[in-house]
Parts: C-alpha cells; sequence; structure tokens
C-alpha cells in the first residue's frame, strides 16, 4: 500500500511545484517535475520508513514525511532557471 501512496504524493507535490496541467503549454518539459517528484517521493518514503518497515508497506507519518522531504528536493533539482534558457 505504501508503494502507491508515495508516488501519490511526489504527483501532489510536483503539480503543488508547478508542474500542472496548464503550466504544460508553457513548459514543455514539465513530465520531468513530475516524474522527479514521483522517483523522490517513492525514495524518500522509504529512508524515512526505514528498510525493515518499508518492505512491511505500512505508512507511517515518517514515511509521508520523508516522501513529501524527497519529492520537493527531486522537483527542486529538475526545475527550470533562468540562466538555462537562452536570451
Amino acid at each position: 500500500m505504501a508503494y502507491i501512496v508515495w508516488p501519490l504524493i511526489g504527483v501532489a507535490v510536483a503539480i503543488v511545484f508547478g508542474a500542472g496541467p496548464r503550466r504544460h503549454a508553457y513548459r514543455p518539459n514539465a513530465n520531468g517535475s513530475l516524474f522527479a517528484g514521483i522517483f523522490g517521493a517513492l525514495i524518500g518514503g522509504i529512508v524515512g520508513d526505514g528498510l525493515p518497515g518499508a518492505l512491511a508497506g505500512i505508512v507511517t507519518p515518517t514515511s509521508i514525511l520523508g516522501a513529501v522531504v524527497g519529492a520537493l528536493i527531486f522537483c527542486w533539482a529538475v526545475r527550470e532557471r533562468r540562466e538555462d534558457t537562452e536570451a
């Protein structure tokens, strides 16, 4: 169950972070943020819960916090920066 909840948290964080459907017209590479949010939440949930808890598949408050933090870190890492665009 936890392996379904953590990626959903990652999608929610990525949408709040700016990868929503209305931004696709302005940022065609916004899918990278969605995938980074999913992956970051999965990794963060596993780290937050610890390996024995993650193998059990139980959702705990620490795993949810880890999923949110992991998704934020990965979404921040792939965001567009002003210096990345050519003037």
